[in-house]
Protein backbone atom coordinates (compact mmCIF):
# COMPACT_ATOMS: atom_id res chain seq x y z
CA UNK A 1 0.00 0.00 0.00
CA UNK A 2 2.99 2.30 0.26
CA UNK A 3 3.81 1.27 -3.32
CA UNK A 4 0.45 2.74 -4.58
CA UNK A 5 0.57 5.77 -2.45
CA UNK A 6 -2.49 4.77 0.28
CA UNK A 7 -0.14 4.69 3.17
CA UNK A 8 3.37 6.46 3.89
CA UNK A 9 6.60 4.38 4.80
CA UNK A 10 7.58 5.24 8.54
CA UNK A 11 10.80 4.64 10.23
CA UNK A 12 8.55 2.54 12.56
CA UNK A 13 6.83 0.61 10.06
CA UNK A 14 10.44 -0.52 8.62
CA UNK A 15 11.70 -1.49 12.26
CA UNK A 16 8.55 -3.60 12.52
CA UNK A 17 9.34 -5.00 9.16
CA UNK A 18 12.87 -5.75 9.95
CA UNK A 19 12.09 -7.17 13.69
CA UNK A 20 9.49 -9.90 11.99
CA UNK A 21 11.80 -10.78 9.50
CA UNK A 22 14.71 -11.05 12.25
CA UNK A 23 12.19 -12.70 14.50
CA UNK A 24 11.27 -15.04 11.54
CA UNK A 25 15.11 -16.09 10.45
CA UNK A 26 15.69 -16.83 14.33
CA UNK A 27 12.74 -19.28 14.47
CA UNK A 28 13.85 -21.41 11.53
CA UNK A 29 15.56 -24.54 12.39
CA UNK A 30 15.63 -28.09 11.06
CA UNK A 31 16.24 -29.33 7.71
CA UNK A 32 17.54 -26.20 5.23
CA UNK A 33 17.56 -27.36 1.90
CA UNK A 34 16.30 -24.31 -0.45
CA UNK A 35 12.95 -25.37 -2.47
CA UNK A 36 13.02 -23.22 -5.63
CA UNK A 37 9.40 -24.29 -5.84
CA UNK A 38 8.97 -23.97 -2.45
CA UNK A 39 9.90 -20.09 -2.84
CA UNK A 40 7.71 -19.60 -5.76
CA UNK A 41 4.80 -20.62 -4.00
CA UNK A 42 5.62 -18.70 -0.94
CA UNK A 43 6.49 -15.48 -3.05
CA UNK A 44 3.22 -16.19 -4.92
CA UNK A 45 1.57 -16.02 -2.10
CA UNK A 46 2.87 -13.06 0.03
CA UNK A 47 2.01 -11.28 -3.38
CA UNK A 48 -1.40 -12.27 -3.32
CA UNK A 49 -1.93 -11.56 0.22
CA UNK A 50 -0.31 -8.05 -0.53
CA UNK A 51 -3.09 -7.86 -3.51
CA UNK A 52 -5.79 -8.79 -1.31
CA UNK A 53 -4.81 -6.12 1.52
CA UNK A 54 -4.58 -3.56 -0.53
CA UNK A 55 -7.73 -3.93 -3.14
CA UNK A 56 -9.56 -4.43 0.68
CA UNK A 57 -8.20 -1.07 1.84
CA UNK A 58 -8.87 0.68 -1.25
CA UNK A 59 -12.74 -0.59 -1.58
CA UNK A 60 -13.26 0.05 2.02
CA UNK A 61 -12.08 3.29 2.39
CA UNK A 62 -13.17 4.43 -1.29
CA UNK A 63 -16.96 3.46 -0.56
CA UNK A 64 -19.56 2.18 1.86
CA UNK A 65 -18.88 -1.06 2.35
CA UNK A 66 -18.58 -3.04 5.38
CA UNK A 67 -15.86 -5.72 6.27
CA UNK A 68 -18.12 -8.23 5.98
CA UNK A 69 -19.94 -7.42 2.79
CA UNK A 70 -16.10 -7.32 1.29
CA UNK A 71 -15.40 -10.80 2.71
CA UNK A 72 -18.93 -12.01 0.83
CA UNK A 73 -17.81 -10.68 -2.57
CA UNK A 74 -13.72 -11.58 -2.58
CA UNK A 75 -14.63 -15.08 -0.76
CA UNK A 76 -16.04 -16.75 -3.78
CA UNK A 77 -12.70 -14.98 -5.82
CA UNK A 78 -9.82 -16.57 -3.49
CA UNK A 79 -12.00 -20.24 -4.26
CA UNK A 80 -12.09 -19.75 -7.84
CA UNK A 81 -8.53 -19.32 -7.74
CA UNK A 82 -7.37 -22.17 -5.26
CA UNK A 83 -9.60 -24.56 -7.26
CA UNK A 84 -7.52 -23.69 -10.27
CA UNK A 85 -4.43 -23.61 -8.22
CA UNK A 86 -5.29 -27.06 -6.75
CA UNK A 87 -6.62 -28.61 -10.85
CA UNK A 88 -2.80 -27.41 -11.40
CA UNK A 89 -1.19 -29.23 -8.71
CA UNK A 90 -3.44 -32.30 -8.65
CA UNK A 91 -1.67 -35.57 -7.50
CA UNK A 92 -4.00 -38.90 -7.28
CA UNK A 93 -2.28 -39.61 -4.35
CA UNK A 94 -3.64 -37.31 -1.90
CA UNK A 95 -6.85 -38.71 -0.76
CA UNK A 96 -5.54 -41.96 -0.16
CA UNK A 97 -2.49 -40.36 1.99
CA UNK A 98 -5.41 -38.04 4.00
CA UNK A 99 -7.30 -41.12 4.49
CA UNK A 100 -4.48 -42.74 5.80
CA UNK A 101 -3.23 -39.91 7.81
CA UNK A 102 -6.64 -38.69 8.81
CA UNK A 103 -6.91 -39.27 13.31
Amino acid sequence: SCALGLQSLTRLKVLVIVWVVVGASLAVSGDMAFSSIGFMYQAASQMAECLRMVMGEIVLTGRRLDPLTYTFFLAPVCLVVLIFANACQWNPHILPDFVQWWP
